[in-house]
């Protein structure tokens, strides 16, 4: 016989947890877009989520893990946006387009810029990147590569693109633009797309920054989806 009140008391529970989740995710998200990542610390995100230090420390690690987790959701959110309004497109340009959303928005956003500079420089959060980024191209390009061949794949993909939020701060200019395709373009190669399909990509995407800012946009604006 079930034990309806048992049963209610997990959920409750459950949903307790998950709403002090949220909380603590939300307000450093919101910290993170205000003042940067450096800037942001657990002490803040008590202050600002009302959630106790000893109940924070107890679902995370650290502050990394609060952010690794943060990026992860915003990742699968911005997968799901993708997913809509690239309907219908192959595998490459699905690919491009969530490259193309990240760094163009790192280039635009100093705010963002510096998020993803530190971020990049977290073993946990880069590794987290890693292999969201291996997990979204093996459901794209199915068995073309081995789990591992699609990780070591995506760590020189996240690689190039740490490296081209660096140059944004060097003391001589790039052409950001530039800079853009060429990572895209040397992402593509990777996952082993022909060069007249990725010249066909990059055709496609041109002229649909507007969209890609605007899904930039959204997911800094949008609450977490935990």
């Amino acid at each position: 016989m079930f034990n309806l009140k048992r049963i209610r008391g997990k959920y409750e529970m459950k949903q307790h947890t998950q709403e002090i989740r949220q909380r603590v995710l939300e307000s450093a998200k919101e910290l993170l877009i205000e003042q940067g990542y450096k800037k942001t610390t657990i002490r803040g995100i008590v202050e600002r989520s009302g959630v106790l230090t000893g109940s924070i420390y107890y679902f995370f690690k650290n502050k990394e893990a609060i952010f690794a987790e943060m990026l992860e959701s915003i990742i699968h959110q911005c997968i799901e946006k993708i997913d809509t309004c690239c309907e219908g497109e192959t595998a490459a340009f699905k690919f491009a387009v969530l490259c193309e959303v990240e760094l163009k928005k790192m280039q635009d956003d100093p705010r963002i810029r510096e998020i993803y500079f530190e971020c990049y420089r977290s073993p946990v959060i880069f590794e987290k990147f890693v292999d969201l980024f291996a997990s979204f191209a093996k459901r794209l390009f199915g068995t073309r590569f081995t789990d591992e061949e699609y990780r070591q794949k995506n760590l020189l993909i996240k690689g190039a693109m740490g490296a081209s939020i660096t140059a944004l701060y060097f003391e001589h200019e790039m052409d950001d633009e530039r800079t853009r395709a060429e990572v895209i373009r040397g992402t593509l190669r990777l996952m082993s797309v022909p060069e007249e399909e990725i010249r066909a990509t990059m055709d496609r995407m041109r002229g649909r920054e507007e969209l890609w800012q605007h899904i930039a946009q959204e997911l800094v604006e949008m609450p977490l989806a935990i």
